[in-house]
């Protein structure tokens, strides 16, 4: 992952939730419904990867699915196993993680994707997907939309935390790095008397043909690209891009992926 992230929500995953409290609900319900349309594997098995918190498992919990979350970040799956007992949570890196099992359905959302930043390390975590899939699996991917708003004029330039025990703001600055594709944020947090704290962070920008290269080259295909969480076709002009793919490495132009033979659990 990157080396350079800090991030002062990660540090302090009881903040996240107080400023990221829109979208807890309609993403997760979007899916719910994606699944419930496109689903072909009868087992309501879900593996949420980059799980944060873990608002969304308790979300697809509720909802009927047997779901496992994962993070990279030990404090998020920690402050996720305090919040949200009895659920299954795991420490894991998107780009390796193996838990020998497979499931119905795969979410990747909040943005974890885009801290995937390199070609080779793309092609490792669509395995990854794969790994974990049998043929009919969905996969939903959440990233910013590349070619809506590569310098991040559209995206929140303010954040504000308000809590009983803590008041704080940020105004974001965004850079774009064409090079790399990637898409620089920088805060600037003001907290009470404190001298100011910066956070950085770092977003891969992966434009919708490159999304179905690499989603193909490892057996899923593309069922729909939607801007806006009523998953409507539209030109794509949102911020966001959402993504819905299902396994099939036998079809015609999945690419090469492998079927696994495990049954989701």
């Amino acid at each position: 992952m990157d080396p350079s992230l800090s991030n002062l929500l990660y540090e302090s995953p009881e903040l996240y939730e107080e400023v990221y409290p829109d979208t807890e609900t309609a993403i997760p319900a979007m899916c719910v419904r994606l699944i419930g349309e496109h689903g072909t594997v009868p087992e309501r098995s879900l593996l949420d990867i980059g799980c944060g918190t873990g608002r969304h498992a308790e979300y697809f919990t509720r909802a009927g699915f047997d779901c496992v979350g994962v993070d990279y970040q030990d404090a998020m799956v920690a402050y996720a196993r305090k919040r949200r007992p009895g659920l299954d949570f795991h420490t894991g890196d998107m780009r390796a993680l193996r838990l020998g099992r497979t499931f119905a359905a795969i979410t990747c959302l909040g943005w974890a994707l885009s801290n995937i930043h390199t070609n080779d390390d793309l092609d490792r975590t669509v395995e990854t997907f794969a790994a974990h899939s049998v043929p009919g699996t969905l996969l939903i991917l959440h990233v910013p939309n590349a070619i809506a708003t590569p310098d991040g004029h559209a995206l929140q330039q303010r954040f504000t935390i308000d809590t009983p025990g803590l008041t704080a703001t940020a105004d974001a600055r965004y850079r774009l790095d064409r090079r790399n594709q990637l898409l620089v944020r920088t805060r600037e947090w003001r907290i009470g008397d404190r001298p100011p704290q910066r956070d950085h962070v770092r977003f891969r920008l992966t434009f919708p043909k490159e999304i179905e290269h690499y989603l193909g080259g490892h057996g899923f295909r593309v069922l729909g690209m939607y801007d806006n969480t009523r998953a409507a076709d539209s030109d794509l002009t949102g911020p966001a891009l959402y993504v819905l793919a299902r396994f099939a490495p036998e079809a015609p132009g999945s690419g090469t992926g492998r079927a696994a033979t495990a049954t989701p659990r």
